[in-house]
Order: structure tokens, then sequence, then C-alpha cells
């Protein structure tokens, strides 16, 4: 299972001049990445429309061949590749544009259907576009003893690793890297313009946790809006969460940003938007990140109780009926995130080997909506 944490990083280098000019590579190599992203974007949507466009005859689209640098005729699935060493070989790293390569391909791939449906349009890669390495180029990941911290090498720039309180255990994933106990894949380097930092997003391998599951026994598990989850193992009901925490918190969160949006009209403006709207960004996401975190806390309680009493099987009951039904609901389609707990569990038992079944049962007692 590939699992991705987010490291805060600095560049590891004492003389401003020269880290100046490392920061500024790196926002060079953010700029041509998006340029070269959006560019092999556009070549593979025309050159696919091509062979739909009824009015070119196939001996055109023959004639529409693609050549090499060195006027070599060049197959279709390496042209992106001739197309990004065109404009920046010499000016980034060639594993930066294979992996650029490799994920456009990826992502165009997944919209591919819709484009050609019409349902949706042809994104475009923006600033917060991470740059991608492979695990290869990443080298000497170490801990230093005298710095008392974390740092790698990447291309020639010593980066150091900030851990802070490390209250999602960081520390242990980078020691598994390092003890080749898990296998590094291709991760990148996120800019953040924002909060004028930089982050290794750090993708690896890891195996289930090894732990003794009986397969006969399962936790019943029901969704509902009163109560988040309410487990049940051979008649040991626990609940976890409630209303007040989950449901009744986030419809605060919105009447807070409706009264910020009314009263935003008496701000002052000044210069421009940004002061007369400070009220209203003060809540940009935060009932999505205050969500995301209860999903986590719940779906883990969840996990956490099915591995003490070694269940094999999280069951969760009447779910896709609840689904169904909450569509005609626009209070629930709203405010109640089945989906994302459903995938928070599945993401979550995977990691120590449990199933995930879901039972369409009668309607029992205390299974609320």
């Amino acid at each position: 299972m590939t699992l991705t944490r987010r490291l805060e990083i600095y560049i590891c280098e004492d003389d401003k001049n020269v880290k100046r000019e490392l920061y500024c590579q790196l926002y060079n190599w953010r700029y041509l990445i998006v340029n070269g992203a959006n560019e092999m974007l556009s070549y593979l949507y025309s050159i696919d429309r091509l062979k739909y466009y009824k009015f070119i005859t196939e001996k055109s689209k023959i004639d529409l061949g693609i050549t090499g640098a060195r006027g070599e005729p060049v197959k279709e699935g390496s042209a992106g590749y001739v197309l990004l060493s065109e404009r920046m070989k010499g000016r980034v790293p060639t594993d930066i544009l294979n992996c650029l390569q490799k994920t456009v391909i990826k992502k165009y791939s997944c919209f591919k259907p819709a484009l050609f449906k019409g349902t949706c349009s042809l994104f475009t890669y923006k600033n917060n576009t991470p740059i991608p390495f492979s695990s290869i180029s990443m080298k000497s990941l170490r801990w230093n003893q005298e710095l008392n911290h974390y740092e790698f090498t990447l291309f020639g720039i010593r980066f150091g690793i900030t851990l802070g309180r490390d209250r999602s255990n960081n520390k242990k994933v980078l020691e598994g890297c390092i003890s080749k106990t898990f296998e590094l894949c291709e991760s990148s380097i996120l800019i953040d313009d924002t909060k004028r930092k930089l982050f290794l997003l750090l993708s690896y391998k890891c195996g289930a946790n090894t732990i003794l599951l009986n397969d006969a026994k399962s936790v019943d598990a029901s969704l509902s809006a009163e109560i988040p989850i309410i487990a049940n193992f051979e008649g040991d009901v626990k609940h976890i969460g409630n209303r007040e925490e989950f449901m009744h918190r986030r419809l605060q969160i919105q009447a807070a940003m409706r009264r910020a949006q009314v009263n935003s009209k008496f701000s002052a403006g000044g210069k421009g938007r940004k002061r007369k709207f400070q009220a209203i960004s003060n809540f940009h996401n935060k009932e999505r990140d205050y969500i995301k975190t209860r999903l986590h806390t719940y779906s883990k309680m969840l996990v956490d109780y099915a591995v003490a009493n070694r269940c094999k099987h999280i069951n969760l009951i009447n779910q896709t009926d609840k689904e169904q039904r909450a569509k005609n609901d626009p209070f629930l389609l709203r405010n109640w995130s089945y989906y994302g707990l459903k995938k928070f569990i599945e993401y979550k038992a995977k990691l120590w080997g449990i199933d995930i079944r879901i039972l369409d049962l009668s309607k029992k007692n205390g299974d609320s909506f």
C-alpha cells in the first residue's frame, strides 16, 4: 500500500547568497514544469482529437508524424518526453522530466473519457504543482547527530527535515525508509507560496501490519447522522462520536460563515478586496479541515476497536440504503459525509488487513438514519 507524508523541509546552507540562488532554482524548476505540463496536456489532447476528425484523411494523419530532436520518427508514446526535453533539457533535471511525463499522462488518462464526452473541460496546472522526482534521486537520507535533524540530498541540494512535535509519528516513517523497511516511491517537493515554506511529499510503500485476526469474528458498524458510528461486537455496543461534536459543530461553522458574509458589507475596503473580506477568509476551508479531522478520528477508533477484538471483518450495515435515501434529503446530502467516512474506514482497515463488507439487512432497533 502506497502512503504519502507531508514533511516540512528547508535548505541546509549557511551562505545567504547561495541559499537565495538555490531557492530561485527551485522556483524556476516549478515555473518550467508548470509550463511544460500544460503544453504536454495540449499536445496529448490535440493528438487524440486528430484521430477522430473525419475531415482529415488517413494519409494526412500519417504525414502528421512526430519527429525527434535528431530528425528521426518518434513513437506516439515517447513524444511527450521529446516535447519536454526539447523545451527544458539542461534547465531541469532529466529525472524530473521523466516523472512529470508519467504524472501528466496518468492524470490525462483518468480525465480522458469525460473530456471526449464533453462533461468536463481540459484542466490546467497551476503554481501549486509539486516538483516530482523518483526515489533514485533522493540520496543520503539519514539522521544528522550534530544538527539534530533528518536530512537528504536531492540534485546536489541538501535539505533538512523539520518534524516539530511529530504527532503523526513521521520519525517512525523516516526510520523505516532509512532501514529499507519501507520502500521509497516517486515523491515530490511542494512550494507553498502562502506559508512561504517547502514541503516534501514523501511517498512510500508499506505492507499490512502483522497481527493475528480471527476470520470468524466481525464488527457490525452502522453510520448515522445522530451518532457517526455505532459499533457492535457480540452484544458490546460502542458509540463513536456524537451529534454535538460533528453535526452541531459543522452547522456552527456554516452559520459563522454566513454572518461574516452578511457583515462584510460594513467592513472598510481600503485599497482592495482583501481587507474587506478578511473576516470571510478566516473561515476558508475551516469546515472542510474540521470534518476531515473528525472523520479520521472516528475511522481510526472503529478500526482500533476491530483490532482490539481481533476481528477480520467490519460490516457496514444498511449502508447502500442510507446513501440512496440521503440523496433525496438536501440537509443530509450537504452535512453528512457518508462517502468520506467510508473511504477513511477502508483505508485504515487495509493497513491491518481487515476486510470491509456492506451488508443490507433489515433495519434493527437503534439503527438510526
